[in-house]
């Protein structure tokens, strides 16, 4: 029993405590509670609110019924979430969620749904037991109404119960129920009373490994409900995250809600903007946590909310890959009369967007602001500059900003302030040659979030690093030591090297779940580079492996090893490039050269991103790099990192990171394998770059995870002891089932983390084998189709809300989702490029193995055919694609029309209808049926037609 005020709290709190206590809180801060029995009364409610609200644009008349299904087709009609959210935030410069419609007498009329400006200016309401009628009838918890629109739902399971059955059953509603106006949700927030979390809805799937703690400006879990509430949901919190801090990502057409400890960190910088516009800062943020969203909020609100003449965001080129060119460019573009990233050599375009008065906001990068304010072409045009109050951020402050470039610069905006972000700070223990560490450039520190916190907050992940001995005798060999001749011909002789290979290619598939995940090798040179590619190359052929392997490294025309090299394989290392591009070729049907050296880097960026456990043929398995790729890039694909070579201080930690992206549940660590002595480097790292506290930045080490796998087999043989022994639990009751359920789910999720061990062998795991994982693994997944996901129609199975985790033993299947992806990242800065990824995505859809990505098929290849080639650098390919989708749906809604001789607006108000609410309107189909002079037997088949048309044309026209 715990204590509270007022009397006993029991530790399982019943759900209904804790929905009328979270109400209470609700009416505590202001929101009045409303309510609101079904969705009709949702609709009849929203309308009188709207009403209420735009009395004077209406002229004192309310809404008719024929103006309020206006209103609700202008709102959701077939919209995407996407677009739904777009639409309530109106734009950046004017953030007034407004529609408009035609009222009965022909004139239009405006209306407010939303201010972004001005918290108070809208009105805050709370409901809760909401039941709502679809696939299955559903009674969501608590709703959050915001001018009569539901915009956060709540989600509650009792104390005691784990939190994620209340995720589990989100992903429910959302399939059963989730239409007609509650596809305004912007957010879910789930509790249990004692672990909350909250997350951002959309179109795709949602995923669990994305709900985010909520905190205090000191990285605090405010994890009870009621700590949560109190801070999450004041009037003008809440305003803000849906108002403020959201981004919309065009290219993948989502919105993402941030997390609190970047929202801090905004708003620290846009208070020293205001406050101290004297003072630069920086704000420490962790590898992986999002510094470049944060970064580019901030950008966007400086730009909106102080007097600075411009707002800079500064990039090194350096760091910018395709994708996250792709990234700038998608954020940059949902914002309506904003600029994409500009990436062309040509400065005159940066010179013309600073005299420009149209854009407050600029993007660009360090090298071409450098070459701005010292071409004496351009100082005139911006010698206005010299005093003009102009804000920079500067991403990765660790590396741009400490050279020649920053100085420039510097010296040309004299009324300039700085903001930078970085993972990792230069201090004195890692300062460089000009001395100066991140505190001494940029003044302050604004806000921090380090290492141990984000994995604390399971934003990114732990680290199992592995030391490796590669030679006899010198197990702990020091970098000093390779500096001597006799040690370096030592660690870089072709035995040693061999021996590494060897090694990675009989644990690779083991460290990757078969795959699953790809590796990067980083090697000290280019000469190593190519030895280890040839290594590689051999070892595959001879063994008839189809392990991917290839290189990326820049080079320079006349290397210091030319003269040695003469003779040997490569003579050069773009002659050895050269050779690997050739291969690369032949592997990937493409045509890429060194003199097309960025297309073969953004081809190579893409495949390591995209890595798929299915598509093998289109994968890179291990890059093998020198510098490239060990900063900067980003991919949840990513899970290991073979090193043999020095790394240190913020270069090491840089590039263990690439490593812990969150992805699935079978991706539970980073993992680490150093074939050169990295253990003081690396202890040494951690503790600078975690404030002392490295505590969490190791996961479990191996005997503690064998000795948990071990309990956990022990667990699951006292509910059953043979795979086949599951068959008997399906006549004891989903109770029983529900146990086997979550024990041999941890034994699973033990496994995913032990595997990756070398030293990890079945032999050590008490009573049981990999064949029994096995035969369990078909017996769980039968669970999962038979009851957790296919309840019976009679009753509401209570296996549905359990968290299955069924992403432990699948692997990734090529879906509707995954082929839209891949269709907007479609490279069209090159032809070459174009081509390729057009090729791919057509062999992927040749493998379509759902029906509904069976059904689009047709559909998307028609559109890589006729649209794609016709699209320019820099379009949208995403809007293209919908476009021509549109353009589709309407030919074959007038072909049907005009075979069953009915109006097109007759079938277009079907199905929306349909898309509304669930259902077509069936009086007014038969009304509108009987008008066409159908007659009883002839409307019978002519109303199955339409619902099977109006079925298939959601369907097939809808992409998520």
């Amino acid at each position: 029993m715990h204590f509270i005020e007022g009397g006993l709290m029991s530790e399982h709190e019943s759900e209904q405590v804790l929905e009328n206590k979270l109400v209470q809180r609700f009416n505590g801060l202001g929101y009045k509670t409303v309510n609101l029995p079904d969705e009709m009364s949702l609709l009849s409610h929203f309308r009188q609110t709207l009403d209420e609200q735009n009395i004077e644009n209406l002229q004192h008349e309310r809404l008719t019924d024929s103006e309020f299904k206006r209103v609700l087709n202008e709102l959701v009609g077939a919209k995407s979430h996407y677009q739904i959210a777009r639409q309530l935030r109106g734009s950046d410069a004017n953030p007034m969620g407004k529609i408009s419609i035609q009222r009965d007498n022909d004139e239009t009329v405006y209306l407010t749904i939303f201010d972004g400006l001005h918290f108070e200016n809208n009105q805050y309401e709370v409901a809760h037991q909401i039941t709502v009628s679809g696939t299955h009838e559903n009674r969501y918890d608590v709703t959050v109404l915001i001018n009569g629109l539901p915009i956060v739902q709540v989600e509650l399971k009792r104390r005691g119960v784990d939190f994620r059955q209340a995720f589990n059953q989100v992903v429910r509603y959302k399939s059963e129920s989730m239409r007609g106006l509650f596809r305004f949700v912007q957010l879910f927030v789930i509790s249990n009373g004692g672990e909350t979390r909250y997350f951002a809805n959309g179109d795709g799937d949602l995923n669990a490994n994305f709900m985010f703690y909520w905190t205090d400006r000191e990285n605090n879990w405010l994890n009870d409900l009621d700590a949560f509430s109190a801070s999450f949901f004041t009037k003008e919190r809440l305003h803000s995250l849906i108002a403020k801090y959201t981004i919309f990502d065009s290219a993948k057409e989502r919105l993402m809600i941030m997390r609190p400890y970047q929202i801090y960190a905004v708003e620290a910088i846009i208070k020293q903007a205001q406050d101290h516009p004297d003072k630069n800062g920086f704000v420490w943020h962790t590898t992986g946590s999002g510094k470049t969203v944060t970064s580019f909020k901030a950008s966007q609100l400086l730009a909106r909310d102080t007097d600075a003449e411009k707002v800079i965001f500064l990039i090194d080129r350096s760091d910018l890959d395709i994708q996250t060119s792709k990234n700038f460019n998608s954020y940059m573009t949902a914002i309506p009369g904003e600029t994409a990233l500009d990436l062309t050599t040509n400065t005159s375009s940066l010179v013309k967007q600073l005299q420009s008065h149209d854009n407050a906001l600029i993007v660009t990068t360090i090298q071409k602001m450098n070459n701005a304010v010292n071409n004496p072409k351009y100082k005139g045009l911006l010698t206005s500059y010299h005093d003009k109050r102009v804000i920079f951020i500067e991403d990765e402050a660790h590396r741009s900003q400490f050279g020649e470039m920053r100085k420039n610069v510097n010296k040309w905006f004299a009324n300039s302030q700085h903001f930078g972000f970085t993972g990792t700070p230069i201090f004195s223990q890692n300062i460089g040659s000009d001395k100066r560490t991140t505190e001494t450039l940029y003044d302050e520190e604004l806000h921090r979030y380090l290492i141990k916190d984000a994995i604390r907050d399971h934003n990114v992940l732990g680290f199992n690093v592995e030391q490796m001995s590669t030679l006899v005798g010198k197990d702990n060999i020091s970098d000093e030591d390779v500096a001597g001749i006799d040690t370096r011909e030592a660690m870089e002789s072709e035995e040693r090297l061999d021996h590494i290979v060897t090694h990675i290619m009989l644990n690779h598939d083991n460290k990757t779940k078969k795959r699953t995940y790809n590796a990067i090798l980083a090697v000290p040179n280019t000469e190593i580079a190519l030895r280890y590619y040839t290594l590689f190359q051999q070892k595959i052929k001879a063994s008839h492996s189809d392990l991917k392997v290839t290189t990326v490294f820049t080079w320079t025309a006349n290397e210091d090893s030319n003269q040695d090299n003469q003779g040997s394989t490569f003579d050069t290392s773009r002659h050895g490039l050269d050779h690997v591009i050739s291969d690369y070729n032949e592997t990937y049907h493409t045509n890429f050269s060194t003199e097309d050296f960025k297309g073969y880097f953004n081809d190579i960026s893409q495949r390591m991103k995209d890595h798929n456990a299915q598509t093998r043929d289109e994968n890179i398995d291990i890059l093998i790099v020198v510098g490239m790729f060990l900063t900067g890039f980003d991919s949840p694909r990513l899970s290991v990192l073979y090193t043999d070579k020095k790394l240190q201080w913020h270069s090491l930690i840089q590039a263990y990171s690439r490593t812990n992206r969150v992805e699935k549940d079978t991706k539970p660590f980073g993992s680490i394998v150093n074939y050169r002595n990295l253990k003081k480097a690396t202890d040494d790292a951690i503790t600078l770059f975690s404030a002392g506290d490295e505590s969490s930045f190791y996961v479990k080490q191996y005997d503690e995870l064998l000795s948990e796998l071990n309990e956990h087999v022990l667990q699951l043989h006292k509910i059953v002891e043979r795979p086949q022994d599951v068959d008997e639990l399906y006549n004891q009751g989903e109770d029983v089932l529900s146990t086997f359920v979550v024990a041999f789910r941890d034994v699973m999720r033990t496994y995913n983390q032990i595997r990756v061990y070398d030293d990890f062998e079945w032999s050590d795991v008490d009573s049981f084998t990999d064949q029994d994982l096995e035969s369990f693994q078909g017996k769980y997944q039968e669970v999962y189709h038979q009851i957790g996901v296919r309840p019976k129609k009679d009753k509401t199975s209570i296996l549905e809300d359990i968290d299955f985790q069924i992403d432990l033993l699948s692997t990734d299947r090529i879906d509707v989702q995954y082929i839209v992806n891949l269709v907007k990242a479609i490279n069209l800065d090159n032809k070459d490029g174009r081509q390729a990824d057009v090729n791919k995505i057509k062999r992927l859809l040749d493998k379509a193995a759902t029906d509904e990505l069976k059904s689009k098929a047709d559909l998307i290849a028609a559109f890589l055919d006729e649209m794609v080639p016709t699209l320019q650098s820099g379009d949208n390919i995403g809007d293209s694609l919908n476009a021509y989708l549109a353009k589709r749906r309407e030919v074959a809604v007038s072909e049907f029309a005009e075979d069953v001789k009915l109006p097109v607006n007759i079938i277009e108000k079907q199905i929306a209808d349909t898309q509304f609410y669930g259902q077509a309107d069936q009086n007014e189909m038969n009304k509108d049926l009987n008008d066409a002079g159908y007659g009883f037997k002839a409307k019978r088949d002519i109303k199955k037609r339409l619902k099977g048309f109006i079925q298939e044309t959601i369907q097939r026209f809808t992409l998520v």
